[in-house]
């Protein structure tokens, strides 16, 4: 498989960096340290340049490994914070595929917990979610807290000033 990475390569992204592109080939990833938002871009005609949340990754989780069987990335994957990947081969992986397809399931589950319930409690959970993998919470962008918790921006900055009024954040 040409587009395989060897496992010993590592790339560091900055937040907001585009790590891998919908449509695009290249090898696949995992995610080593920080959080990414994946997205799939909208198709033609509907809102140029946007794109729709889909999921999240961190610590442990693959991404891109759909290029290795269909050529291309499906969707295109942000971090949200500093990252850290390593280039992931499915021949040299020391976790099976099982394992690796269970994580995915469980981060999916978790992803729709972030997406329910009133606004404070998504936005809470998800600086849990970023202080268990070592982010600062309050150093999210507006854009991505709204993408990630399925809330508008205006709402998301409403929220964190109620918040921070009451001392939850």
């Amino acid at each position: 498989m040409a587009c395989e990475t060897p496992l010993t390569e590592r790339r560091l992204g900055k937040r907001g960096q585009a790590l891998v592109v919908a449509g695009e080939s290249g090898p696949a990833w995992r995610v080593v340290e920080g959080i990414v938002r994946l997205d799939l871009p909208v198709p033609f005609g509907e809102e140029p340049g946007e794109e729709h949340f889909v999921g999240i990754a961190w610590g442990g989780d693959l991404i891109g490994a759909e290029a290795l069987m269909f050529g291309r990335y499906g969707y295109t994957a942000t971090a949200v914070t500093p990252v850290l990947l390593e280039g992931w081969s499915q021949v040299a992986a020391k976790e099976p595929a099982a394992l690796l397809y269970a994580r995915f399931e469980h981060r999916m589950g978790e992803v729709l917990r972030l997406r329910a319930g009133k606004a404070p409690e998504r936005i809470a959970r998800l600086f849990e979610l970023a202080q268990s993998v070592g982010a600062e919470p309050l150093r999210l962008r507006l854009r991505d807290i709204a993408a990630i918790t399925g809330l508008r921006i205006e709402t998301v900055s409403r929220t964190l000033k109620a918040m921070e009024a009451g001392g939850l954040s």
